[in-house]
């Protein structure tokens, strides 16, 4: 099947996103054998995982360029979701952690079981109907690079969005007190990223995408990706300049 120009560039920015947030991920990860501290482990991976929904998009783009064929439904929602409990559970440890750990296991028995609750409700969706998941776009029925995803399934990824920016935006107000620079500096960069990430989510399934609108939500989550490594690594470089030190 003949890939059109949009095609092309939602399956180039999605591996391009990608490949940048697992880069800066894995960055944040490595943190953790210099400070030993699992925070950047979880966050780290977390990053890299809010990337997942443009995983399909991106692995189907690439198989209709070898096969001619994009990737079946099933195979497409599996790719695009199956990780997403996991991923805000390791964000919300993290994140916890950092705020106050004595809520920790707390959170984490809660978010497993809606985790676990959520998962049980897509396999059963999957096996009885994909479709009752998500349906390929129509601009993208024939090369299935993009998918429009139904009310269970999009009203959790709305709930997860709400998660991450409330724990965020509380993350930040308590390191904005802060009585040294270097902290405060990094919680505004990472709650820009949160924004801005939030942003360009949200604009990416709530907006018909074209040449004009896709290129601008994907560059938003790249800029989100940057200001993500800002905040948690702080190049001395920025914080030099920033800083004035």
């Amino acid at each position: 099947m003949t890939l059109q120009a949009i095609d092309y560039v939602n399956g180039i920015t999605s591996i391009i996103y990608i490949m940048i947030n697992a880069i800066i991920g894995l960055r944040i990860v490595s943190k953790y054998f210099k400070l030993e501290d699992k925070n950047f482990i979880y966050i780290g991976l977390a990053i890299i995982g809010i990337g997942e929904p443009w995983f399909p998009s991106g692995i189907s783009f690439l198989s209709n360029l070898i096969t001619g064929k994009g990737l079946s439904l099933e195979v497409y929602v599996t790719i695009g979701f199956i990780f997403i409990p996991i991923i805000v559970l390791f964000w919300l440890i993290g994140i916890t952690n950092l705020i106050n750990p004595q809520k920790t296991k707390l959170v984490s028995i809660i978010y497993i079981i809606i985790g676990v609750l959520v998962e049980i409700i897509f396999f059963t969706f999957l096996i009885i109907n994909p479709t009752l998941i998500g349906t390929f776009s129509a601009e993208s029925a024939l090369v299935h690079i993009d998918i429009e995803y139904k009310t269970f399934i999009l009203g959790y990824l709305l709930f997860v969005v709400a998660n991450v920016l409330i724990s965020i935006i509380i993350f930040s107000r308590k390191s904005l007190k802060s009585t040294v620079p270097e902290i405060r500096l990094k919680a505004k960069f990472i709650l820009s990223a949160l924004l801005l990430w939030t942003i360009g989510a949200l604009l990416d399934t709530a907006i018909p995408l074209n040449l004009i609108s896709l290129p601008i939500t994907r560059i938003l989550l790249v800029i989100a990706a940057f200001l993500n490594y800002i905040g948690f690594i702080m190049p001395q470089g920025i914080k030099k300049l920033i800083l004035k030190e």
